[in-house]
């Protein structure tokens, strides 16, 4: 598959980027990149080295292994907090695993939409919550 375009790698105010001929674009960010500043993973996932974007492509692998883990919770109708007994209640918006009223709180997050930036209000376990601050 080709890339139209240059690496942008390291461009900025006043400087140019690598400007290397691109191998893929960010999934995170939509730049273009070369072979040395980003990589093209399994299924033609492309993520650049940019740290955000690096930082959420291991968010994203964390957070399915985390789902793995705590989908056995729901399965016998229990809460999928670590060391809840109670039984789920409602489901996570985000993840949409089920957790005990007591392990979901609601939470204000902007959401893109075609029409724009929405601001919603989202029921959210701990877990979800916390990965907001990198996504936002």
């Amino acid at each position: 598959m080709s890339v139209d375009g240059v690496c942008s790698w390291g461009g900025g105010f006043l400087r140019r980027g690598c400007s290397r001929v691109a191998v893929g674009v960010c999934v995170y960010c939509g730049e273009p990149f070369c072979a040395d500043h980003g990589t093209v993973r399994q299924d033609y996932y492309e993520v650049c080295q940019r740290k955000v974007c690096l930082a959420k492509y291991a968010d994203v692998d964390a957070h399915q292994r985390w789902l793995e883990a705590h989908r056995f919770a729901n399965n016998t109708s229990m809460c999928a907090q670590d060391g809840c007994g109670e039984r789920m209640q409602h489901a996570c918006q985000r993840c949409r695993l089920r957790f005990c009223e007591q392990h979901l709180t609601d939470r204000a997050v902007t959401e893109r939409r075609l029409e724009g930036e929405v601001r919603v209000v989202q029921l959210m376990c701990p877990h979800c919550a916390a990965r907001r601050t990198l996504w936002d």
